[in-house]
C-alpha cells in the first residue's frame, strides 16, 4: 500500500504501516474531522496544510533525511497553527500560499512534467495566486481546503492507488464541501432568525 499525495513525497508507509506518524485509523479520524468539521478547526487545518505541503516535496527538491525532513515539516505545521490562532489574516494568506504550492507539487507530479529550473516560478506563482483566492474567499475555501486535506489523509490511510486514489479524493471532496455548506447555510438562517426576533 503506498499512495503518493505529490510525487515520492507523502506515502502511506510514512503514515501507518512503519509507525511513523502513528497508525492509519487515527489519519482517518483526522481526515473525518477536517472533512465533515473543517470550517470550525481552521487552526489545525492550516498547520497540517504546513506539515503536509513540507513533507510531501519530493526529496530531490528537498534533500534532507527523514528525521530532518519530519521536524522541519513539523515546525512549519506548528508556526503555521500559531500564526493562525495569533494573526489570522496572515494566516490566512499563508494557509492559501501552502495550499497554493501544494497543488502546485501535486499537478506537476500527476501530469508528469520534468522537474527542471522553472519549477519554483511555477509553485511561487501558484503560492501567490493561493494567498489572494484564500484572502478574497476565506470561508468558502476553507471549506474546500479543509475537504481537501480530509480527503487526501483519509485515501492515503486507506492505501488505494493510481485512478482510484484521485476519484476516492474527488468524491471524498464532494462529499466534504457539500456537508460544510449545508451546515454554514443552516446556521446562516439560525443568525438571521435570531437577529429579526
Amino acid at each position: 500500500m503506498n499512495i503518493s499525495l505529490w510525487s515520492e513525497g507523502v506515502s502511506l508507509g510514512r503514515f501507518g504501516s512503519e509507525g511513523a506518524l502513528g497508525p492509519p485509523w487515527l489519519w482517518v479520524v483526522a481526515g473525518l474531522l477536517l472533512l465533515f468539521l473543517g470550517r470550525q478547526l481552521y487552526t489545525a487545518l492550516i498547520g497540517l496544510v504546513g506539515f503536509f505541503v513540507v513533507y510531501g516535496v519530493p526529496e530531490d527538491l528537498l534533500p534532507l533525511a527523514s528525521e530532518m525532513r519530519l521536524m522541519v515539516a513539523v515546525g512549519v505545521g506548528v508556526l503555521a497553527a500559531l500564526l493562525a490562532f495569533i494573526v489570522r489574516k496572515v494566516a490566512v494568506a499563508l494557509a492559501g500560499a501552502l495550499l497554493g504550492a501544494g497543488a502546485a507539487l501535486w499537478a506537476i507530479s500527476f501530469f508528469g512534467v520534468r522537474w527542471d529550473i522553472l519549477w519554483w516560478i511555477v509553485i511561487a506563482a501558484a503560492a501567490v495566486l493561493g494567498a489572494w483566492v484564500l484572502r478574497v474567499v476565506f470561508e468558502t475555501a476553507l471549506i474546500v481546503v479543509s475537504s481537501f486535506i480530509g480527503a487526501l489523509l483519509i485515501m492515503a490511510a486507506v492505501g488505494l492507488e493510481g485512478l482510484a486514489a484521485h476519484a476516492g479524493v474527488a468524491v471524498l471532496i464532494v462529499v466534504g464541501v457539500a456537508f460544510q455548506m449545508g451546515r454554514r447555510r443552516k446556521a446562516e438562517r439560525t443568525a438571521k432568525k435570531t437577529s429579526a426576533g
